[in-house]
């Protein structure tokens, strides 16, 4: 059995270095998990949070890793003392949101570690009231449910989100045209009326920035996605703002900003993540129309699609979460789902009092796009 060892991370580069080494090799693995992703996180969290790796080793060589954040008790006496899972606590830096939630692991590893690991996270963290995993991929919360079975520890759902997703590959093997493969006559009508009505106004047009318009098109989705949400939007939130500029810094090719405009007015900016022949649509932002037969989101989604199967993507990944447009332009990918292990006390009684909570699966989101 593999050595599990939990310690704080003290040397960032020295842990990066053997989380790329295992990257390198690791299965299934995403681009939430990529070292440029790791590498941004771990520069806007260590100064706020107490962070630590858990790594399982065979000799000197890491087969399985993860992050641990270890935040203090919120608030003072009376609060939740938290462990999260690739969280912090911090709600300012939490709102940069990992999906698709696991260890990364070398392909073959044994299936009992994950729950190895999770039990050691438990031991190690004792003393927290509660440990929180949030947007777990499936195997990863079959073993965080099967770690609380008959032990101290209750798992209680946070929430359970559908991952809509849209098969670039099938389309272009049936004839490569996104708005024609949609089922829905209706729907093909709707988004072919919008693109009528843009195209009456001007040029519609759909690019993805370049290097040297990359700061422009980020400060655009910056004004149309906070435009909608009136300064409590993600780009409201500087930790928000570092993360993904220094992301952007440290993997340009695949942080990819698409413009659509209509003329020389942008209608909507999209920001992807780009990995492995799979587009993720991460955050967008839409320029509101006064005719609602005109559908920003739903045009340059429509667009978006075409332009990747195109260029030869396999997937358009519409992330986590519920919503119209996920729905009629998507299928049921996979289910991504939040769990706290807690044990039991006065103050998570307290807790789930005042939140009505009980049994029940408490909603813990976090918007990360715009209605179309």
């Amino acid at each position: 059995m593999a050595e599990i060892v939990i310690e704080p991370i003290g040397d960032a580069a020295a842990f990066l270095a053997r989380w790329r080494m295992l990257f390198a090799h690791a299965d299934q693995k995403t681009f939430f998990q990529s070292p440029s992703w790791l590498e941004a996180w771990l520069e806007c969290a260590r100064a706020r949070a107490r962070l630590f790796s858990i790594e399982a080793r065979e000799g000197d060589k890491p087969v399985m890793m993860g992050v641990i954040g270890g935040g203090g008790r919120r608030p003072a006496i009376i609060g939740l003392e938290e462990a999260r899972f690739f969280e912090t606590g911090d709600p300012s830096l939490d709102a940069i949101y990992m999906e698709y939630v696991d260890f990364l692991s070398l392909p073959g590893a044994d299936p009992s570690l994950r729950g190895a690991m999770i039990a050691e996270i438990a031991s190690r963290f004792c003393g927290a009231d509660t440990i929180v995993f949030r947007n777990l991929r499936p195997e990863m919360s079959a073993a965080v449910r099967g770690f609380a079975e008959g032990g101290p520890w209750a798992s209680r759902t946070l929430l359970e989100q559908p991952v809509y997703a849209i098969d670039l590959a099938a389309i272009r093997e049936r004839g490569g045209d996104f708005i024609e493969s949609l089922e829905s006559a209706s729907l093909r009508n709707k988004v072919r009326r919008a693109i009528r009505g843009y195209e009456e106004r001007g040029n519609l047009t759909c690019r993805i920035a370049s290097n040297e318009d990359r700061l422009d098109a980020w400060r655009r989705l910056g004004e149309l996605h906070e435009a909608r949400w009136r300064g409590v939007g993600a780009f409201s939130n500087r930790l928000f703002l570092d993360f993904h500029e220094k992301l952007q810094r440290l993997a340009p090719d695949a942080c990819e900003l698409m413009e659509i405009t209509c003329g020389d007015e942008a209608i909507g900016v999209l920001y992807n993540f780009s990995y492995e022949g799979r587009v993720m649509n991460y955050q967008s932002g839409f320029r509101a129309e006064d005719d609602n037969r005109l559908t920003p989101g739903f045009v340059c989604h429509a667009l978006a699609c075409q332009h990747y199967l195109e260029h030869g993507a396999g997937v358009y990944d519409l992330l986590a979460g519920e919503a119209d447009y996920k729905r009629r332009f998507g299928a049921p990918a996979v289910t991504l789902t939040s769990i706290a292990l807690e044990r039991s006390s006065w103050r998570i009684a307290i807790r789930n009092a005042l939140k009505g909570s009980g049994p029940r699966a408490a909603q813990e989101g976090v918007e990360h796009d715009d209605a179309p």
